[in-house]
């Protein structure tokens, strides 16, 4: 009898571990993924806080931090949860084109979209009414908007000069994706900028070095894309002890680092080098045919050799405290790098493979959202998914144990069904691991589209 009890247990371990999905029920999940976005979408516009045509996200605080406040979290309106959210959609729609759910979604987020753009370049945030004079000293603009959340409370001049932020290359790349992606859907003709926007800003012949990839040991000059789409403080002469003094007196207006004014501010005074910002600039470059032209093609494809070669899971973004957000972005460029990228994408998968736990789930370091568990293994789930349609050899076993842990954690309600939104990125450098934007729509699509590919790798071609 004992002999049986033990068969069974380890039959029940066998199956578990290899998981079988029914095909019906998948597809159906995808089906209340998209009703559960097309119902958590914005209709109508409220004020500066929500904005028709978008998604919910958050803001918020682990901690009460030093000129932000306390650990409130506010909800925010921004262009990078509107564009992946929107990117992610457009992906799916446009791999089966019978979810004709997903058009008006797209078209309602579109007009939203675009408002956060500048001539062909994106911001984080949209332009709105400063919550305060800007300045003691200098007379207000006319009709001067600035760049800042749209809830989350900045009651300091200084904090409201920081938070308006310059254009950057992450909203940008992932904004004028998405234009593509509409050119493609809807057959529009919405301009999109060359890559010589992004060789402008190329992490070479720079007298300013930003601390936090000194730190890191970034190697100098990367030849990597950077970050900012503004001018960045000049020194005659850098060096890190001379960066430390200015950062010791941020406060002041002779710091390097100090926000002045109706003037777009660079954080840090500083341009940076981030690896997942190179993943989002490489993979717009690849989808819109521009990536062979590009003089920063080589020097982020070494950045991105670097930092996986140093195992930086944790460090590799800025912005991205997630561990395995390197994995799913580096993942995504990976079929138009196979050879350049074949040894690190190798590298990925072992960890992808060794980190895993037995029940399926991924997790980050305790300090990122209290692990991040459910967050971090989508970003893994979608990065096994994505190595292995690109040709890496990833096991089944592992994918399903992944999607099998997903499916447990749904939300159902009467408006479809959902998943709880980890960290998607954060405020970066010393808010890196305190300031956190969520979204359960990002992270519901991000499901969704997950489930699409298993359907197609393992169930054959989409129907």
């Amino acid at each position: 009898m004992r002999n049986f009890f033990l068969f069974l247990f380890l039959l029940g371990s066998f199956r578990s571990s290899f998981a079988q999905f029914d095909k019906i029920e998948l597809e159906n999940k995808i089906h209340d993924s998209l009703e559960w976005l097309a119902n958590a979408q914005e209709k109508e516009t409220v004020g500066d806080s929500i904005f028709r045509g978008e998604w919910p996200s958050t803001m918020g605080l682990k901690n009460r931090f030093l000129y932000l406040g306390k650990a409130i979290p506010f909800r925010d309106s921004n262009c990078f949860t509107q564009a992946n959210v929107f990117n992610t959609l457009a992906e799916i729609y446009l791999k089966d084109s019978s979810k004709k759910e997903i058009l008006p979604m797209l078209e309602l987020a579109l007009p939203e979209l675009l408002s956060y753009r500048d001539s062909l370049t994106f911001n984080f945030w949209k332009k709105l009414e400063p919550n305060i004079p800007l300045s003691r000293k200098e007379p207000h603009p006319e009709n001067y908007l600035a760049h800042r959340p749209t809830n989350f409370e900045l009651k300091t001049r200084f904090i409201n000069n920081a938070a308006d932020i310059a254009n950057d290359a992450d909203d940008t790349s992932t904004g004028n994706l998405a234009l593509f992606y509409a050119n493609e859907v809807f057959s529009i003709k919405r301009k999109i900028p060359s890559q010589n926007l992004y060789d402008s800003y190329i992490d070479r012949n720079r007298n300013n070095y930003h601390w936090f990839n000194y730190i890191h040991k970034i190697p100098r000059p990367s030849n990597a894309y950077m970050t900012w789409l503004a001018p960045e403080v000049q020194f005659k002469h850098w060096s890190f002890p001379w960066q430390v003094a200015h950062n010791l007196v941020f406060f002041l207006p002779a710091s390097s680092c100090f926000p002045h004014p109706y003037d777009s501010y660079v954080p840090w005074g500083a341009n940076d080098i981030d690896a997942v910002v190179n993943c989002n600039v490489l993979n717009f470059l690849a989808k819109t045919g521009q990536l062979e032209e590009s003089l920063g093609k080589e020097g982020a494809v070494n950045l991105l050799k670097y930092v996986v070669g140093k195992e930086r899971w944790s460090r590799a973004g800025i912005y991205y405290p997630n561990r395995f957000y390197i994995h799913y972005t580096i993942s995504k460029v990976y079929p138009y790098f196979l050879e350049e990228l074949a040894h690190e994408a190798n590298i990925l998968k072992m960890h992808l493979i060794s980190s895993q736990n037995m029940d399926g789930s991924f997790f980050s370091r305790k300090k990122v959202n209290k692990k991040d568990v459910l967050q971090s293994t989508v970003y893994a789930l979608e990065a096994m998914l994505n190595l292995k349609e690109a040709g890496v050899e990833i096991p089944k076993e592992n994918i399903d144990k992944a999607l099998e842990f997903i499916l447990t954690h749904e939300i159902r309600d009467d408006k479809g069904i959902h998943w709880n939104g980890g960290v998607f990125f954060s405020g970066g450098t010393v808010v890196r691991n305190a300031l956190y934007f969520k979204s359960d729509a990002y992270t519901t699509a991000l499901v969704a589209q997950a489930i699409q590919k298993y359907l197609a790798l393992f169930y054959g071609e989409l129907e």
